[in-house]
C-alpha cells in the first residue's frame, strides 16, 4: 500500500490485508525548498488564482500516488511539481526499506501542461488544460505490451477564494513494453466529462477480470460508477 501525508508518499507491507507493517516514507518524497536544488519538473510555479502556491514549499514529490508492482520491483507514481504539474515515478525494492530507490530514468512520464489558459475558459474549452495544477492519483494495468494508467488531472480553482474545483480523468500508455519509459497521452483526454468534472472525478481505480478492464471512478456528484474498457480492432 501506498498513500500520501502531508505531500509526502509512505509504503506499508501487509501478509494479508488485515495486519500492516510500519509506514516507511519513500526517499525523496515530499515539500523541499529552495528551487534551486530541485530539478526542473519537481518546482512549484504560480497559479493565477491562489495566492501563494508555495506555501510549503519550492519544490513537489508526491501527492496522491499510484502503486505498480513486477518482480522484485516497486513502481510509484507521484506528481512532480505544481503549476506545471507532471507526472513521474520512483523505483524500489520489494521490501520496506529505505535503500535502493531511485527515481524512473523517463522522468517526467507526462506533462507539463505549460498554462492555465485564458481566465475565462470552463467546460470543453477548457479541457486541454485539465492538468495544469497536478497531474496524479495514477492507477496503472499492463495489457499486451503495453502499460495503461489513469490519472487525475487538476487545472486548479477557477476563481480567487475557491479550493480546486475543476477536475478531469485522463488516460495514458506507455509506448513499448518498459514501464520506465516514454509514455503518450490519450487524445480525447479528459475522460467521462468535460471540466470541470467532479471533486474526486480523477481518482479512478482499474481492475483485470480475465479479458475485461473495469473503471471505477465519480461520475454524476456523488455516484460512483464503473465502467468497462473494450478494445476496439
Amino acid at each position: 500500500m501506498v498513500y500520501e501525508w502531508r505531500g509526502a508518499v509512505y509504503l506499508r507491507i501487509s501478509p494479508d490485508g488485515l495486519r500492516w507493517s510500519p509506514a516507511l516514507r519513500i526517499p525523496g518524497t515530499g515539500w523541499s525548498s529552495p528551487a534551486r536544488r530541485c530539478r526542473p519538473e519537481e518546482r512549484v510555479g504560480r497559479h493565477p488564482h491562489i495566492l501563494s502556491e508555495q506555501e510549503y514549499g519550492e519544490c513537489l514529490v508526491g501527492g496522491p500516488p499510484g502503486l505498480f508492482v513486477t518482480g522484485m520491483r516497486l513502481y510509484v507514481f507521484v506528481n512532480l511539481g505544481r503549476s506545471p504539474g507532471h507526472m513521474g515515478c520512483l523505483v524500489g525494492p520489494k521490501a520496506l526499506t529505505a535503500r535502493g530507490w531511485r527515481r524512473c530514468a523517463a522522468n517526467p512520464l507526462l506533462g507539463p501542461e505549460a498554462d492555465y489558459g485564458p481566465l475565462e475558459l470552463t467546460g470543453a474549452a477548457a479541457n486541454r488544460y485539465f492538468e495544469f495544477r497536478t497531474i496524479s492519483a495514477a492507477d496503472v494495468v499492463r495489457e499486451g505490451s503495453h502499460y495503461y494508467m489513469v490519472y487525475e488531472g487538476i487545472r486548479g480553482p477557477s476563481q480567487p477564494g475557491v479550493g480546486d474545483d475543476q477536475f478531469g480523468l485522463g488516460m495514458a500508455r506507455s509506448r513499448g513494453p518498459s514501464i520506465d519509459g516514454p509514455w503518450e497521452k490519450y487524445s480525447g483526454n479528459p475522460l467521462l466529462m468535460d471540466l470541470p468534472g467532479n471533486v474526486g472525478v480523477g481518482h479512478a481505480d482499474l481492475v483485470q477480470v480475465g479479458p475485461a478492464v473495469y473503471l471505477y471512478t465519480a461520475t454524476p456528484f456523488g455516484t460512483r460508477g464503473r465502467y468497462v474498457l473494450v478494445k476496439k480492432p
